[in-house]
């Protein structure tokens, strides 16, 4: 199903707080260094370009799918750290000029995004910290000298094992680099330089090897802390969906909880199929066109794109389910529909729930529903008895 996307509630915030804090930053600056109207001015055309340039790469990047490995992510992780970094750059104005720990900028904004996209922000910040302070040109070199390495590098912090390498590489630049600029500049060598290097090495050492991994850790699990916030019992969807109709609510709670059991058997994506379980009659809840509005309501809440695409596939009346997770759910979903229906017509005897089910799968097999899913023979027939002996389908 072709699909115009609309812009987003969830990514317009973050944007906008992107830009706000891009504006704020570079207003303190020019505050605390008492710059002239005509500077303030031009640092804020600098703030403009940057702006579009980064809110492009953004959206671009996000298309890709290359953030959090996610097509909908929300921008709201990137704009909390984009904020820590931003206050990072004013406290550095307190520090000494060629001692000032920049390439901490690159590693956070890397644990959130990827290198093009830290060395941005970090080459910007750079910049703007040393237009504003009237800094040298050496110290400006060292800045974008160590941001180019912290971005580079920070790619290999995203393996534990590479963790404790980087970390002491990275003191070991702190130590050389501002001390370099620093003797091209004033042609000395004192024993503050190497206090001060030392200083912003284990600093960023500390950053590279603990909190990197904290934050780098949030960030790959975005899809999976999302499938499991979405079906919690305070998530806003979930209370409405009580609200609106508790049958629909016992329904979609079914099939999520055997969704997820049946998955886990399976070694399939267990959080997906819970999540996709319980929205998968989401179209159902708001009207017809079923499947378009269930998908727009799914994009406007910034579901991730693997739970969106098995709801572009209910029931097979756009496209048929193209995988594993999808047919799964479509099966249970169907098996639950006509069971409950058995409930008010036929005594509940074990003989013809089994022969529902049996019947049901097979029926659907035999029409090439699940062609396209990747769903082996084998791994239907571990389905189908799985189901037959689920007790929640008693």
């Amino acid at each position: 199903m072709n699909r115009k996307e609309k812009m987003n509630l969830y990514r317009v915030l973050a944007v906008i707080a992107i830009a706000l804090v891009t504006f704020c930053i570079t207003a303190v600056l020019c505050a605390k260094n008492h710059l002239y109207t005509d500077e303030w001015l031009c640092l804020i055309f600098i703030d403009i370009i940057f702006i579009l340039v980064y809110l492009f790469e953004l959206e671009y990047e996000r298309r890709l799918g290359h953030l959090s490995g996610n097509q909908q992510t929300n921008f709201i992780r990137i704009a909390i750290i984009y904020a820590l970094c931003a206050v990072l750059t004013y406290v550095m104005t307190f520090l000494p000029e060629f001692f000032r720990p920049v390439i901490l900028i690159p590693i956070l904004m890397s644990a959130v995004s990827n290198t093009t996209m830290a060395m941005t922000v970090g080459l910007f910040l750079d910049i703007l910290l040393a237009l504003s302070a009237g800094g040298s040109f050496y110290a400006l070199a060292s800045f974008c000298i160590m941001t180019m390495l912290g971005a580079v590098l920070s790619r290999a912090l995203r393996e534990k094992k590479y963790r404790i390498w980087i970390a002491c590489l990275f003191l070991f630049i702190n130590l050389m680099v501002p001390g370099i600029l620093y003797y091209l500049t004033y042609k000395e060598i004192t024993n503050e330089i190497f206090v001060y290097g030392a200083a912003d090495g284990v600093i960023t050492a500390f950053t590279s090897f603990f909190l990197f991994g904290w934050i780098w850790h949030e960030s790959v699990s975005e899809v999976d802390n999302k499938l499991l916030d979405i079906v919690s019992e305070d998530y806003s969807e979930v209370k409405a969906l009580k609200d609106f109709s508790m049958f629909e609510y016992r329904h979609a709670s079914k099939v999520s909880d055997i969704a997820f059991r049946c998955a886990q058997k399976l070694e399939y994506n267990a959080k997906l199929c819970l999540a996709a379980g319980f929205y998968y009659r989401m179209g159902r809840w708001l009207g017809e066109p079923y499947v378009e509005n269930g998908v727009d309501k799914a994009y406007n809440l910034c579901f991730p794109q693997k739970l969106i695409t098995i709801l572009s596939e209910y029931y097979g009346e756009k496209k048929l389910p193209s995988t594993p997770e999808s047919a799964l759910i479509h099966m249970i979903d169907a098996l639950v529909i006509k069971l409950e229906a058995l409930e008010q017509d036929v005594g509940k005897s074990q003989w013809n729930r089994d022969i529902l089910i049996y019947q049901t799968l097979n029926e659907f097999s035999s029409t090439g529903m699940y062609d396209e899913s990747g769903m082996s023979m084998n791994q239907f027939l571990k389905v189908r008895e799985f189901l037959a002996k689920e007790e929640m389908l008693s």
